[in-house]
């Protein structure tokens, strides 16, 4: 099955990752600015942001295993890679947490440099871009589940061109989140070693 993404709703999802980046990259940009211009500190870089690193490749590798599953309406393989997806979206927020709790048990908060303000900030910010991909995952899901009784009913879904282009989606989204992890990783550990 080949869809096209000349869809409008490509469009729209083109200009959310559009602003996002400009979100991002101007935070970046203020972050680098400070550093430059002034003393921000640095930051004790927790091993916590790298295994959540691992999260992301494994969101990103199973979200494109569940489209290759979908192309080919295997049933089993796209339930099992649709479901370790969302496990590796669940292990990211929760290695998210955990590295705010090891910051924290150092005694790093927001209030002790401009650079820990950022850090929290910046991977604050993109948890709660990557928590707001979780509904519309669920949504998928939740479908995927309810036509997965008869295999009628899943045929009708792996044949219907607006599920694979809602998955797509879903994907690009999640890649660009992974990306933008690895960027934001790149930038905390600048601001370690400065």
């Amino acid at each position: 099955m080949e869809i096209s993404r000349n869809h409008s709703t490509y469009l729209f999802l083109w200009l959310l990752i559009s602003g996002i980046s400009f979100l991002f990259f101007a935070l970046l940009g203020a972050m680098l600015y400070l550093v430059i211009n002034s003393d921000t500190g640095n930051v004790s870089f927790p091993l916590w942001f790298l295994i959540t690193a691992l999260f992301i490749f494994m969101m990103s590798y199973f979200i494109e295993r569940s489209k290759v599953n979908f192309k080919l309406a295997h049933s089993g393989g796209y339930r099992k890679a649709i479901t370790y997806c969302g496990l590796s979206i669940l292990l990211f927020l929760i290695g998210q947490i955990q590295s705010w709790m090891s910051i924290f048990g150092a005694d790093a908060f927001i209030q002790t440099n401009n650079a820990y303000a950022f850090l929290f900030l910046l991977s604050g910010l993109h948890l709660l871009h990557v928590l707001a991909s979780i509904p519309f995952f669920l949504q998928h899901y939740l479908q995927y589940r309810k036509y997965s009784g008869a295999e009628h009913d899943i045929q009708l879904f792996f044949s219907d061109p607006s599920k694979y282009r809602y998955l797509d989606q879903l994907g690009i989204y999640l890649h660009f989140m992974g990306i933008l992890w690895i960027v934001l990783l790149l930038a905390f550990g600048f601001l370690s070693i400065i």
